[in-house]
């Protein structure tokens, strides 16, 4: 079970992914996992695009405030953000994320109870977004995060593991002058030094990850005269330190810009690819949004993982 645990938190997985600190390669936010996480154009995407792409953030229009929580079969994870948008600075954002991958027993002969190992992540998190003009968006996100997994009481061999280190996030959105409108956007994320665990025999790079795609309004007359409105993205990932790739294709149908059905998917070789599903209610700057992945893994297992958003705006 320790070594069940130890593989979770990322920190003895050098000979299948040779990355440190996976946990920042977990998909995160409501709205986002719903469109196939094809959202690098997204502009709207709130403080979701603290973990996406921070210059989402460029132009929001007021304050935010936001929990976002996710579950699955490896971890719960919760984040708490706020926003602060101003006309002349740009915006700020500051965000504190926790994965908790659960406790478990320590047991010695017989079941005895000897102590409880714990294995967590911690992120702390601060954005930076402006608008350029009228058509274009950059932001840098600076992260700190923290590996830890420890063992109070009797812990007789199990390990006391601990690490940290820092990266940053780089980010662009652009509106092409087309007739249509059409947004561009793109980010690099973690960009930073290696991850040394304590008593690691080296350092592990961090999950280097570009992220590329487009996003436009389908002109549809029916919807238009409903109010209603369909917006199709499509993005590629690239991780640098695996060589692997991704691709996410997302679709938004949105009525009076207060309810949204999404719905998405990720092409990628493996359990983590698959469809999305989501809904998004919005009203008097209140918002809650739901998604669910449907992903081998945690389907085969009976828990598809599940996302929930709550934002606040004022």
């Amino acid at each position: 079970m320790v070594g069940a645990l130890l593989a979770t938190a990322g920190v003895a997985q050098r000979a299948s992914a040779q990355e440190g600190a996976l946990f920042l390669r977990f998909p995160f936010g409501a709205r986002a996992v719903a469109q196939g996480q094809a959202v690098a154009a997204d502009t709207t995407l709130g403080t979701e695009g603290m973990w996406w792409n921070p210059a989402a953030l460029a132009r929001l229009q007021k304050r935010e405030v936001a929990i976002h929580h996710s579950q699955d079969v490896i971890s719960v994870n919760d984040m708490l953000t706020f926003a602060y948008p101003s006309k002349v600075l740009g915006t700020l954002a500051a965000s504190a994320f926790l994965v908790n991958y659960g406790d478990q027993n320590n047991t010695g002969e017989n079941e005895t109870p000897l102590g409880i190992i714990t294995n967590r992540n911690y992120q702390l998190a601060l954005s930076y977004a402006t608008p350029v003009g009228k058509r274009f968006n950059a932001g840098v996100t600076y992260k700190f995060f923290m590996l830890r997994f420890s063992c109070s009481g009797i812990c007789g061999n199990v390990p006391v593991l601990s690490g940290q280190s820092s990266a940053l996030d780089l980010g662009a959105q652009y509106v092409l002058p087309t007739s249509h409108p059409v947004i561009i956007g793109g980010s690099v994320r973690n960009l930073g030094p290696a991850l040394q665990v304590k008593d690691a025999e080296q350092a592990d790079p961090l999950p280097r990850l570009v992220q590329v795609g487009a996003r436009t309004r389908i002109p549809v007359r029916a919807l238009d005269e409903a109010n209603a409105s369909l917006e199709v993205a499509a993005d590629v990932v690239q991780s640098a330190a695996s060589g692997s790739s991704s691709a996410g294709l997302g679709l938004t149908l949105g009525y009076r810009n207060q309810a949204f059905v999404r719905t998405g998917y990720v092409f990628k070789a493996g359990a983590s690819g698959g469809p999305a599903i989501g809904i998004g209610l919005q009203r008097r700057g209140f918002a809650v949004d739901i998604a669910r992945r449907i992903e081998t893994l945690s389907t085969q297992i009976g828990e598809p993982p599940t996302f929930v958003s709550l934002r606040a705006r004022f």
